[in-house]
């Protein structure tokens, strides 16, 4: 039980304040009290009643002489099949129609004039509202003695007081297997029957399961209208008015503070009250107002307070508790629309079981993101507690469109995985989460919308690296840069010595061998450039490389051209030839490959030789552009790498030559 609804929690009244509340004497109180204590579920009947004449006319406007039989002559009375405080239920076949009814009429031990008139107000309450969920009122009249017969429809079934807790008895008997979705429909069959008297200016203020029939097939009839009033003067005397009824009256485990008498005005909230106090019994297995003593069942119904069990469906106890709220108020303007509420949580039940559970996920979450933890642990329970949620409140809201706490808790999970997500830096998997929601918060959207923009910036940056570092990288095109330098090297070590050779033999040396000696080379490259086109134009060092050389050919038939202008001898042009692969091969190894540093010192050496003995200049080249060859295979080759490329390559070959002869073999 709740702390809420302890009753040794709850305040007492002394006796000097109940006395004033119910304007009774001590005696008067004192029985009272003994009466509610004994039995708080009892219906507690007001002592005074109205019986003006008009009552009177009514009560003698049945018609009969005391000595006739009257009702009484046309029935063949039964067994009793229920007693209360003041009247008696018999069995009976009316034999004009040849059918079971129920009659209801006095006890001898109460029978009065103030006793007479008030059962047959309760006979013409209920005759006067024709509803499926009250019961008929089939006749009405006196007998021989005066006493009035009621005959009404007869039930076959159970008090509902005898069902509401009972899943065995319900299954059994209807074939329900949902206990409180069985209590339920019952109780908005009850509403409906309410309503109906409401719009009839009747409230009927003991509205409790007890008072409800169940048939045998599942018909719901709201009976004992006994302490009912009217909303609007009766002149006929028939109803009692609700103005006028200022004592206590009522069943106090379900009772309105303002039942209690002279603290509020009678209406249709009242009957509100004792339905939300129904369910409050529906859900929590008991009447709302309970106490060992007068005092605290009192004080509970002035507190009007509840707190409910954490089983019970919150939207199912928000209804319950609105409905019993301590000011008219506050509660239902009318039995019809606590009807709605309960037929929309009816409609919608599945679809708030399905949010109910995917909030507890939803609370998991928050746990686990206040615990933290290890980055990556993390990261798998919360987003497997989010998959969860988000299923179920999206199953929730595919069931009830209008489901409003699903939508909340749907935006709320999904807001909670975006912001862990932010705060992880993973933007991508915050957009995805975020593209989740119809109308994303617009904070929350523009703080996504700054990181992903923050992290194309970071993705284009580091594409940008990556395509520098690409295009710096030595190692593509390593092979084919080595091979082309190596063919270049081989020709342009051998070119120089055929140079000399043709120096030496043709004298005077005509001015076009230089030209030629350029041309050869440069055309040679030219083939060799072409064979690797691809490769060699594919990063920075080899496209240096290659505007290295052309640069270097470019300055050699500058000097060629501006030695021939000068009159310079042709063993002083390949001297400056040599200076110029010099300065080349230098800013090579200063701005693309410092492993050619050896071949720089050679070539410098190689020029302050030509330089001190022109005549050898051709061995001097000869021997720079060898040096440098081995330098490039040193500096380019992976001898394991390319000894295994050339072995693959070679088996390959041989592979494709002995599949050639397999094919060009005939049959055998």
């Amino acid at each position: 039980m709740p702390p809420d609804d302890d009753v040794s929690l709850l305040p007492t009244m002394s006796e000097e304040e109940l006395a004033r509340t119910f304007a009774m004497t001590p005696a008067s109180l004192a029985e009272l009290a003994r009466t509610v204590a004994r039995s708080p579920g009892s219906t507690i009947e007001p002592e005074r009643l109205r019986s003006s004449s008009a009552g009177k006319r009514a009560l003698e406007g049945l018609g009969g002489d005391r000595g006739d039989a009257g009702v009484a002559g046309g029935l063949d009375l039964g067994a009793t099949i229920g007693e209360g405080g003041m009247g008696v239920v018999r069995m009976a076949m009316q034999r004009s129609l040849g059918r079971k009814v129920a009659v209801k009429t006095l006890r001898s031990q109460v029978k009065s004039e103030q006793a007479t008139l008030r059962l047959l107000r309760e006979a013409w309450v209920t005759g006067s509202l024709e509803h499926p969920n009250i019961v008929p009122v089939y006749d009405l009249g006196l007998d021989e003695g005066g006493t009035p017969i009621i005959v009404l429809k007869h039930i076959e079934g159970l008090a509902w007081s005898e069902l509401i807790g009972d899943a065995a008895a319900v299954e059994a008997r209807f074939g329900a297997t949902d206990l409180l979705e069985h209590d339920l429909r019952i109780l908005v069959q009850l509403c409906n029957a309410v309503s109906l008297a409401h719009s009839r200016g009747v409230i009927h203020r003991d509205l409790k399961p007890e008072n409800v029939m169940v048939g045998r097939f599942g018909e719901v009839y709201l009976v004992d209208w006994g302490i009912a009033v009217s909303l609007k003067d009766d002149p006929t005397g028939r109803m009692p008015l609700a103005s006028e009824a200022t004592e206590m009256a009522g069943t106090p485990s379900y009772m309105a503070p303002e039942m209690l008498g002279g603290r509020g005005k009678l209406d249709e909230r009242t009957d509100v009250y004792l339905l939300g106090a129904t369910l409050y019994e529906i859900l929590v297995g008991r009447p709302p107002h309970v106490g060992g003593t007068f005092p605290q069942i009192v004080a509970s119904i002035l507190r009007s307070k509840f707190s409910l069990p954490v089983e019970v469906p919150p939207e199912l106890g928000a209804i319950a508790i609105r409905a019993m709220s301590c000011s008219p108020e506050d509660r239902f303007a009318s039995a019809d629309e606590l009807r709605q509420k309960l037929e929309w949580y009816l409609r919608h039940r599945g679809s708030l079981a399905l949010s109910a559970e995917a909030t507890l996920r939803l609370e998991e979450m928050r746990r686990e993101l206040a615990r933290g933890g290890d980055t990556a642990a993390l990261r798998d329970r919360v987003h497997h507690l989010f998959a969860e949620a988000r299923f179920g409140f999206r199953q929730a809201i595919r069931a009830c469109d209008d489901n409003e706490a699903a939508r909340l808790g749907l935006g709320t999970a999904t807001e909670l995985v975006v912001a862990f997500e932010l705060e992880r830096g993973t933007p991508e998997a915050a957009a995805a989460a975020l593209a989740e929601l119809e109308s994303p918060p617009p904070e929350l959207a523009r703080r996504v919308a700054d990181a992903m923009r923050r992290r194309e910036e970071e993705r284009s940056r580091v594409a940008n690296l990556e395509k520098l570092h690409a295009d710096l990288d030595p190692a593509t095109g390593r092979r084919t840069r080595m091979v082309a330098g190596a063919t270049m090297g081989v020709c342009w070590t051998i070119t120089p010595e055929v140079c000399g050779w043709l120096y030496a033999r043709y004298q005077p040396t005509p001015r076009w061998i230089p030209y030629l000696f350029t041309a050869l080379i440069l055309g040679f490259a030219s083939l060799v450039v072409w064979w690797g086109r691809d490769s060699l134009s594919k990063t920075s060092v080899n496209r240096r490389t290659q505007v290295a050389a052309m640069t270097m050919f470019a300055a050699q038939l500058t000097l060629q051209l501006g030695g021939n202008l000068l009159g310079l001898s042709m063993l002083h042009i390949f001297v400056l030839y040599v200076h110029n692969w010099f300065a080349a091969v230098a800013a090579f190894a200063l701005f693309v490959d410092r492993r050619f540093w050896p071949s720089v010192a050679v070539f410098f050496a190689a020029f302050v030789g030509a330089c001190a003995l022109p005549e050898q200049v051709w061995h001097m080249m000869s021997a720079a552009n060898l040096v440098l060859t081995v330098n490039l295979l040193f500096a380019w080759s992976r001898l394991s790498e390319d000894g295994a490329f050339v072995i693959d390559r070679m088996r390959f070959r041989m592979d494709r030559r002995g599949d050639a002869r397999e094919r060009g073999r005939p049959d055998e």
